[in-house]
């Protein structure tokens, strides 16, 4: 990469700098002659990001993150295989936003990532073999780089379901195999102390429905396959309070209680259940939470005080969930994949119903969609340019969605498109607050209406003073936003 003495001084001053690339080391990502835009990062870097930093020897180095951990950064050049450990933030001048080749600009998330690309192949195929339990060919275990595997794989929560197709055919990494035996400790922690909670739920006499991941981990070949962060449960909404204080006298923390959908418990070392008193949030998505409005009509008794979905109704739901994460922040290849197993697990569903209800839900067309990419990606099918395309959509959101994705939904919510006008709207409702808003945030001057004009007033008076920065930056988040096809 081009070696210059003061980058810093200029990134530090202008917030931006262009030179051109004299290197190979990205190849084929950055190409000779190219010139590189580096802006000063303003959000936290992750995996995939491709900073410019300085070694202590003075040298300036431009490759991607490949891994993040307790000591640093994991560098390495898409061209290159050896990874260069311990990369520090302090060590960080600023991250390549876009390239500038044969006088166009191109974003850098506009370029195809090659060695995403790779990992993603090798991953899909390593999960593949593990769920339709094939032996994976060792020859292509062996070309795989897996340290990128194992980056993307956790950021999927799919290493375990990696290492058990790698181990068929290798001894296994470290890293796989710790990830691994703690997916198998963690499953049998879960499954332990759930039995726990849900026959004091019998006892109480409070009616519960095991969600998600608990009910799916079942239909993989191996349950350890399925990783998990927390257990949810649905129970009654009645007893949240009650729940509150059983969950405590287990040694639970509360980390949430009454807010959104669901209240959050914790117990070390790394015990996390949601108790839901429904599914969705009804100002997030109006639709579901109409339709699930009345809960206990779509449920089947099972024992105790023990409820669960049918087949048909389970995947509705999970469809449903899906749909939620995938138009928020995005979500990743473990959704994709619950899909696979579950149909797999489930062919003889009942597709005159589930035709019915999906048309309800709207949900019908993306059921079709996920349904279809689904079988092609975990069979191994060739994928046509635009179910690539939609694949790699799913490789970069990871388990939980990005916070660019995030960002744009919001403000996709907010504009609905963007043309001035939109803007202009929305520019006019955060000016003078009311509806929903003005009742949430200021509650005495929704019940005292002659202070409203006072609020007008008051509150672009405190921005100014109190938090400037946040100002400047929604008005060039504004700016900026461009509805994507």
């Amino acid at each position: 990469m081009s070696k210059t003495k003061h980058f810093e001084d200029i990134i530090a001053s202008q917030g931006r700098l262009i030179y051109t690339n004299k290197g190979d080391s990205m190849f084929p990502f950055i190409q000779p002659r190219d010139l590189l835009v580096i802006e000063k990062a303003e959000q936290p870097l992750k995996r995939w990001d491709i900073p410019l930093y300085k070694r202590d020897s003075g040298q300036y180095v431009l490759h991607r993150i490949v891994d993040i951990n307790e000591n640093g950064y994991v560098m390495c050049g898409d061209n290159r295989s050896q990874c260069e450990y311990g990369v520090l933030q302090r060590q960080i001048i600023g991250s390549l936003t876009a390239i500038i080749r044969e006088g166009d600009t191109i974003p850098v998330e506009q370029i195809p990532n090659p060695s995403v690309v790779k990992a993603a192949d090798d991953l899909l195929y390593l999960v593949s073999c593990a769920v339709n339990e094939r032996q994976p060919s060792p020859e292509r275990c062996k070309a795989m780089y897996l340290p990128s595997v194992y980056g993307l794989a956790s950021a999927h929560y799919l290493t375990s379901a990696a290492a058990i197709a790698l181990e068929q055919v290798m001894p296994l990494p470290h890293a796989f195999d710790q990830s691994k035996k703690k997916a198998i400790r963690k499953l049998s922690l879960f499954d332990i102390e759930r039995e726990d909670i849900l026959r004091a739920f019998d006892e109480a006499g409070i009616w519960h429905v095991p969600l998600k991941g608990i009910v799916i981990k079942e239909l993989y070949p191996k349950s350890a396959m399925r990783e998990m962060s927390d257990n949810d449960i649905l129970c009654d909404p009645s007893k949240m309070g009650e729940i509150k204080a059983l969950m405590e006298r287990k040694g639970y923390v509360c980390n949430r209680f009454e807010e959104l959908n669901h209240d959050e418990y914790s117990k070390p070392p790394t015990l996390e259940f949601e108790m839901h008193h429904s599914l969705f949030v009804e100002k997030e998505m109006p639709r579901f939470a109409k339709y699930y409005a009345d809960i206990k009509e779509r449920l089947e008794p099972v024992g105790g005080c023990g409820c669960r979905f049918g087949d048909e109704d389970f995947y509705i739901y999970m469809l449903c969930h899906m749909y939620k994460h995938y138009t928020h922040a995005g979500t990743g290849l473990r959704s994709l994949l619950d899909i696979y197993v579950y149909l797999r697990a489930k062919p003889g569903l009942d597709r005159v119903y589930l035709h019915k209800e999906l048309k309800k839900l709207r949900l019908d067309a993306f059921e079709k969609e996920m349904r279809d990419l689904s079988q092609k990606v975990f069979a191994l099918q060739p994928l046509s340019t635009r179910e690539h395309k939609e694949q790699m959509r799913f490789v970069f959101a990871g388990t939980y969605g990005t916070e660019e994705r995030m960002e744009y939904s919001s403000w996709l919510k907010r504009l609905g498109d963007d043309s001035r006008s939109s803007k202009r709207r929305y520019f006019w409702k955060r000016v003078f607050i009311s509806g929903d808003s003005l009742r949430e945030c200021y509650p005495f001057v929704a019940r005292h209406k002659i202070l409203y004009p006072f609020l007008i007033v008051y509150r672009p008076f405190k921005g100014v003073f109190t938090h400037p920065k946040g100002i400047i930056r929604e008005i060039k988040a504004l700016n900026k936003f461009k509805k994507k096809d």
